[in-house]
């Protein structure tokens, strides 16, 4: 197939095509990226969270330019949050990180959430997949700041970035509970500020408590002032120190579970849109819901029967 040596090969504007079907679920670019698919798994792919307002696209940024004076080809996915009812995007935020928007060896692309809370959509892994085909060497994926319950990058990404401020405060408790456990490395931005040597303290003491395993990765904290572009090249470096890591110590169980957690998403994202259709568009859940607005069926015993109906089970 002539699009699939065009991507292959790096074509921008193929991949960009692509890219949009894929986002529009469109069948073939779903049928195009199976015959992608087997020239992928070669790239490092890095996922980027955290709060609004921490400075993840001033931090990425900075590790573009970090990785590019290395010489490495990058692919940069950046997600806007949408409205989980129009699907719609909030922000549509489409002219970030312009500084390397002519580098031939960046190719920068945004897709919207299509309401999704955990922080990614359907269209995401194949995205990232076409990026990979492409030849890129690091992947970093921008979440849209969702917080703790932006969870789902773990099952796409090798490392994550989780982004903190000294400003959260007692918000950092609540890390614990959410994004802590899927965190590779922490970027403690914005570590000019009075507050930071104490986040930092907070932080190393969260992680210590929270590590199970003395052989395990543990994750380092690293001080960043993004907008002057400190800390980067550390940042950077341990982004590189985790993949070394990755390499030496990855079993088929753990890569098992990581495709397992991909599977996952992308089932639950497919039966959620299926679902979402049935129930706005199919009138044979027409006398379920009247059902249940007259208190004859209960909320859970309804999903059961509209489980089951769907599975055929």
């Amino acid at each position: 197939m002539a699009f699939v040596s065009d991507i292959l090969a790096g074509d921008i504007r193929a991949a960009g095509r692509l890219m949009r079907g894929i986002d529009m679920q469109l069948p073939e670019s779903l049928e195009t990226l199976t015959h992608l698919y087997p020239h992928t798994g070669r790239a490092h792919i890095v996922g980027v969270s955290g709060s609004p307002g921490a400075g993840k696209s001033t931090l990425i940024t900075g590790l573009i330019s970090a990785f590019r004076e290395q010489g490495k080809t990058l692919g940069i996915l950046l997600l806007d949050p949408t409205s989980p009812f129009s699907t719609g995007a909030i922000l549509g935020d489409r002219v970030r990180m312009q500084t390397h928007a002519l580098d031939k060896n960046v190719f920068i692309h945004s897709t919207a959430t299509r309401g999704n809370t955990g922080g990614l959509s359907l269209a995401v892994p194949g995205i990232v997949a076409v990026m990979d085909a492409m030849g890129k060497e690091i992947i970093i994926v921008e979440t849209v700041g969702a917080g703790q319950d932006e969870v789902d990058i773990r099952h796409l990404a090798h490392t994550n970035v989780i982004v903190v401020t000294p400003t959260m405060g007692d918000d950092m408790q609540a890390l614990k509970a959410g994004i802590l456990e899927t965190a590779h490395i922490f970027a403690l931005n914005q570590s000019d500020h009075a507050d930071a040597e104490t986040a930092h303290h907070l932080l190393k003491a969260m992680i210590q408590l929270s590590q199970k395993d003395d052989a395990a990765w543990r994750p380092p904290v690293i001080k960043t002032i993004a907008v002057h572009h400190q800390g980067i090249s550390e940042l950077a470096e341990q982004i590189a120190h985790h993949k070394h890591h990755l390499e030496k110590v990855e079993s088929p169980k753990q890569t098992s579970d990581h495709m397992q957690g991909l599977l996952a998403l992308i089932l639950r994202e497919r039966f959620m849109d299926t679902l979402r259709v049935e129930l706005s568009e199919n009138s044979r859940w027409k006398k379920l819901l009247e059902r249940m607005a007259q208190r004859k069926i209960d909320p859970y015993a309804a999903a059961e029967k509209v489980l089951k109906q769907l599975t055929h089970t």
